[in-house]
């Protein structure tokens, strides 16, 4: 910009200029305030928030060279959630889809004590093991999927744990449900219900 006579000195902008409530001290341009015109202190200088942000709270980002507002909750941390752990069976032995009716734990209060299911809240990978026991008798026990045995490659119930009635013994499961999809646990014979136990986890 070209000046008559000495360039003006720089100045910080102000609102002290006012005439009938319009400011008249400073106009900026569009897109007139750069980089270069910003102190280094434009965060630092701010009090600091002190706690993990609101889903709600914002951050400016550039979108390839456009700026944009985001939200946190799209960017923290998805983490493990919707816990449970049940164990026992009232009753003693029993076999067929076992209904453990005992919570040590249910953070989303997604596992049904009357049914022995646990029904997932979200779309996502989650995370089963159980624990069982043969009453005597050799117990086959495996995951269901919405009732139904879940297939291994081999053509058997994945996941199957075979007890001959002499030690516990467990199963784990790693697999991607959708909302509502629900789990259980199934014995093809009797299972002690006191050796019985039934957990998982929501990983993301």
């Amino acid at each position: 910009m070209s000046y008559i006579g000495r360039q003006p000195t720089a100045a910080a902008l102000t609102a002290s200029d006012v005439t009938d409530g319009i400011i008249t001290t400073a106009k900026i341009a569009d897109a007139g305030i750069t980089n270069a015109k910003l102190n280094a202190d434009i965060i630092s200088g701010d009090t600091a928030l002190g706690a993990e942000p609101a889903d709600t709270d914002e951050f400016l980002v550039s979108d390839a060279g456009t700026l944009k507002r985001m939200d946190y909750s799209y960017i923290k941390a998805a983490g493990a959630s919707d816990s449970f752990y049940a164990y026992d069976m009232s009753g003693g032995a029993a076999s067929g889809d076992l209904v453990i009716d005992s919570e040590l734990h249910d953070d989303g209060g997604n596992f049904d004590t009357s049914t022995g299911r646990y029904t997932a809240p979200s779309d996502g990978h989650y995370f089963f093991t159980f624990s069982a026991m043969g009453a005597g008798v050799a117990a086959e026990v495996y995951f269901k999927k919405n009732g139904s045995a879940i297939p291994s490659g081999a053509g058997t119930n994945i996941c199957t744990y075979t007890s001959g009635g002499t030690s516990p013994g467990a199963g784990s499961l790693i697999i991607s449900l959708s909302a509502t999809d629900y789990i259980s646990v199934y014995s093809g014979a009797n299972v002690y219900g006191e050796y019985i136990w039934f957990g998982g986890v929501k990983l993301y």
